[in-house]
């Protein structure tokens, strides 16, 4: 089974706007509601392309349980524990004339240290744990030796670890040797603690991290994404497209990779279809994430060239 974490879940709302003018009203043309947050969005889109997960969190209150039967209608199943907090909202506003997208991004609820050990408490108890994927920013109440610990658990429990987020979670959680971690290229830099300026560069780096890092995904945005294990590096580009969204892109990445290893792919194969998943979510507005038709067409555009050290 393929388990996600999200820790800071949110309701987005995406509001449709015509034109959005600072200081002056604007009418909303249409809104989408959806649950998000890094590790539900990886697991919307695994049950898009074909693998079931159980998206695990921390959630409370009434847009709690409102995350929760959106996912549950969406045929995604989770397994959250309840906080005494209320769940964040993010509103994403789309700009119609321009083609632009603003997000306001919430904090979240802070979380209490009994909730946080009751999470970790079920975490250990789960039942065929394959893949535990562990994405996105910390609440408050907690500290980055949170990811350090899952992933503890998760190679405990034997399961293929990946980890997917920033500063100080990203470095605390290599510590404990996940799997797979996926920086995109200005996190891969902030850990490097130095601007990273090209491919050479970014696989020379991510070189470093072997020792504890099995395979190192760095997503580069419309460039694609490159994956360094210790024998070889590669580079897969997308075919370009007309982008109408970024959000969530990366977490379709994640998503595709990991649906690739499932399925039996090889790391190159995954890699492919990484690009191909993440490409498919700019094509949709808002917070919509990726298509099965979208990726088949994109699957065999996807280029792949090794990059020689």
């Amino acid at each position: 089974m393929i388990y996600t974490v999200t820790l800071n879940p949110a309701l987005d709302r995406t509001l449709y706007v015509e034109s959005l003018v600072p200081g002056q009203s604007c009418r909303v043309r249409r809104e989408a509601r959806y649950a998000g947050g890094k590790g539900i969005d990886v697991s919307r889109a695994l049950r898009e392309v074909g693998s079931d997960s159980v998206a695990l969190g921390l959630v409370g209150g009434f847009d709690g349980k409102e995350l929760e039967g959106r996912l549950l209608l969406a045929g995604v199943a989770c397994r959250f524990t309840h906080i005494a907090n209320e769940t964040r909202t993010n509103v994403i506003i789309q700009d119609e004339s321009k083609g632009a997208e603003t997000a306001l991004l919430a904090r979240g609820p802070e979380v209490q240290p009994s909730e946080l050990m009751d999470f970790l408490d079920m975490l250990e108890k789960l039942p065929d744990m394959n893949f535990l994927v562990i994405s996105g920013s910390l609440p408050p109440g907690l500290t980055p030796e949170v990811y350090s610990r899952m992933v503890t658990i998760g190679n405990e429990r034997r399961a293929r670890v990946v980890l997917d987020t920033t500063g100080d979670a990203l470095r605390q959680g290599i510590h404990a040797r996940p799997a797979v971690i996926k920086p995109n290229r200005f996190e891969l830099a902030d850990l490097a603690g130095r601007e990273l300026a090209d491919v050479r560069a970014i696989s020379e780096y991510a070189k470093t991290l072997l020792d504890q890092v099995e395979t190192v995904l760095v997503s580069m945005g419309a460039d694609g994404i490159v994956m360094v294990t210790r024998d070889r590096v590669f580079h897969a580009r997308p075919p370009k497209v007309t982008v109408k969204s970024t959000v969530g892109a990366g977490d379709c990445s994640v998503a595709g990779f990991v649906h690739g290893l499932v399925v039996g792919d090889s790391n190159t194969d995954a890699l492919r279809r990484a690009v191909a998943t993440g490409t498919a979510a700019t094509l949709n507005a808002g917070t919509g994430l990726c298509r099965c038709a979208d990726i088949d067409t994109i699957l065999p555009e996807v280029t792949v060239v090794e990059v020689k050290q």
